[in-house]
């Protein structure tokens, strides 16, 4: 598998054009795959995307219905991108679909994200389900995702700076780009925005026809109840906090709800995805495993988070979130992309951990590198900083200054979904 999926990314252009041109291509050569799938719901955003997609699925599930799932990037293997009918695409079937879109394009220039979307297309084409739940990749109206014509609904999670490289230097830009998967006379949900973010996408919702959705109007959220509820004409409906964990996860459950009732699924079925929704390496709590193992044998009480948010605005959500742990006993193991906003993501947490260790992400050349993380984290504020060899360095060094009497340590590893998938795989236990 890693043999033929090096291949593909030896075909990368020269210059990333956002075109939809190359996709269109390929697609035609596989017989228009695109156009045979079950009805789609497509998501883009900055944050909350696979969040947001998990809870859905969940909802669609337990009320009995089944969807092919594409999502991006992953953390251990590839083949958690491509899920057929709700179960994850066996390597063998993913090695055969690659082939056939690599030996259909013929060695053509094409991104890597661009020839794996049309394979999840041709894979999804040939299986039945009850619907299509598709991830952008990358920003919105040149993303490779946005091939299809007619969803059954469009979703836009919260959006922020991210990927400004490709999507523009300005909120407006980027918000603009990702607008652009709104379709003529299709829905749109949308999650909580900034005002500047909101009048974009109603703009672009009123230039298609598309009904706007806002997904905060008509629920509030009880804190003491750890409730969501609903408010019709008629009565109240009391949806539960979604299993997943974080103040942000209550925002992309309204988003989910709100594209659940579109698709008509009962209330009870959308409770009891919320309940069962999985979705690794978003503020996951370990609790089984080689990391696991090793934290706990410093002290039993020991913690070990997961999260895989790496900008402004889920350094935000990670500080919001992470507020029930006291700031004396949590620390923070980092790592990062050279070209995310790593000094806000640092700004952002340094209020909140007593001690920051700092670690290099492996196989990643494009990593930040230490000693620009530690110079960064010195001038935001960090005092006591640590430079490791690796995550298991960290969690040593971390442990062993915890260690004897009441203390103990909850541990975040952050900054990067790079940096998550590592600690996942290193942690042994299948995701």
């Amino acid at each position: 598998m890693d043999e033929i999926l090096k291949r593909l990314e030896s075909l990368h252009p020269k210059i990333i054009d956002l075109k939809l041109d190359r996709v269109k291509k390929l697609l035609r050569k596989l017989g228009n795959p695109e156009r045979s799938l079950p009805p789609i719901i497509h998501v883009a955003g900055t944050n909350g995307k696979g969040s947001t997609i998990a809870m859905i699925k969940a909802g669609l599930e337990k009320s009995g219905l089944k969807a092919h799932v594409y999502t991006s990037p992953h953390l251990v293997n590839f083949n958690e991108r491509i899920e057929i009918g709700g179960k994850r695409i066996s390597e063998d079937a993913l090695r055969k679909i690659l082939t056939e879109c690599e030996n259909a394009n013929n060695s053509k220039p094409i991104t890597f994200f661009e020839i794996t979307t049309c394979a999840a297309f041709l894979a999804f084409s040939r299986a039945p389900a009850d619907y299509t739940l598709l991830e952008v990749g990358l920003g919105g109206e040149f993303d490779a995702t946005n091939i299809i014509q007619n969803p059954a609904v469009s979703i836009i999670t919260p959006i922020s700076f991210d990927h400004k490289e490709y999507l523009g230097e300005s909120i407006s830009k980027i918000a603009k780009a990702k607008a652009g998967i709104i379709k003529k006379n299709v829905p749109t949900i949308i999650s909580k925005q900034s005002s500047v973010v909101r009048k974009i996408i109603k703009e672009k919702c009123k230039e298609n026809g598309s009904d706007a959705i806002w997904s905060e109007e008509g629920f509030t959220v009880s804190i003491s109840r750890k409730s969501i509820i609903q408010k019709d004409s008629h009565r109240n409906i009391e949806f539960p906090f979604p299993n997943l964990t974080g103040t942000h996860q209550v925002i992309n459950a309204l988003t989910a709800i709100s594209a659940l009732n579109h698709l008509n699924i009962p209330d009870k079925y959308i409770c009891e995805g919320l309940k069962s929704a999985y979705w690794p390496a978003r503020l996951q709590k370990i609790e089984n495993g080689s990391l696991y193992e090793l934290i706990t044998s410093y002290n039993i009480k020991n913690q070990l988070w997961v999260d895989g948010g790496h900008n402004e605005d889920a350094s935000v959500q990670l500080r919001n979130s992470m507020g029930f742990i006291n700031k004396k006993h949590l620390h923070i193991i980092y790592g990062s992309l050279r070209n995310k906003d790593h000094n806000s993501f640092l700004r952002n947490l340094v209020g909140i951990a007593s001690s920051l260790s700092v670690v290099h992400i492996k196989d990643q050349p494009s990593s930040l590198l230490q000693t620009v993380a530690v110079s960064t984290a010195k001038k935001v504020g960090w005092e006591k900083i640590y430079s490791a060899h690796n995550i298991r360095d960290a969690i040593k060094y971390i442990c062993s200054q915890n260690e004897g009497g009441e203390s103990h340590a909850s541990i975040l590893i952050c900054g990067s979904l790079y940096l998550a998938g590592q600690a996942l795989e290193e942690n042994g236990v299948p995701i």
